[in-house]
């Protein structure tokens, strides 16, 4: 009896660890995923909702919204690069892919929107304009796809 005690610890003890990896893992994506979503909606509402008039507004090289559209990129290549390299189980391996189109996506939405505030050409301008309200479109629906493979994820590791 005693034996089997003994031989039960290790395997515990390795279920344990993986699950505190797993939990580690999911916080740390987790965390980059929220706040690139958070950030990306925040700079929706303060530039592309439709009763902004900044879709008509003259350009400006060197306006807030390129800082901040830059902003956006920036902290979005910051959050992959975080999330990057992380050893990642196969379990996970969906949540985290997810995870990373996402953030790329935000990065991409955030260079497009710089094209956008810094183009002069007024037809250029619109194309840009066209793309970053149909991108923002198409990314509205990727946070609660990413959450359902995220709760996949952590029922077949076993976090609650």
């Amino acid at each position: 009896m005693k034996k089997a005690l003994i031989l039960m610890i290790p395997i515990l003890l390795l279920v344990g660890c993986k699950k505190n990896k797993e939990l580690a893992l999911n916080e740390k994506v987790a965390k980059e995923f929220l706040e690139e979503m958070n950030a990306l909606d925040d700079f929706e509402t303060k530039y592309f909702s439709d009763s902004n008039p900044l879709a008509k507004a003259p350009f400006a090289e060197n306006s807030i919204e390129v800082k901040d559209a830059a902003k956006l990129t920036e902290d979005a290549v910051a959050g992959l690069k975080n999330i990057s390299g992380t050893s990642v189980s196969p379990e996970a391996m969906p949540f985290y892919m997810g995870t990373l189109e996402y953030i790329d996506a935000v990065n991409a939405q955030g260079q497009a929107a710089k094209d956008f505030f810094t183009e002069s050409d007024p037809r250029m301008r619109a194309g840009y304009y066209e793309l970053v309200k149909e991108n923002f479109q198409k990314l509205r629906n990727k946070p609660d796809s990413i959450l359902a493979i995220q709760k996949v994820y952590l029922d077949k590791v076993g976090i609650k």
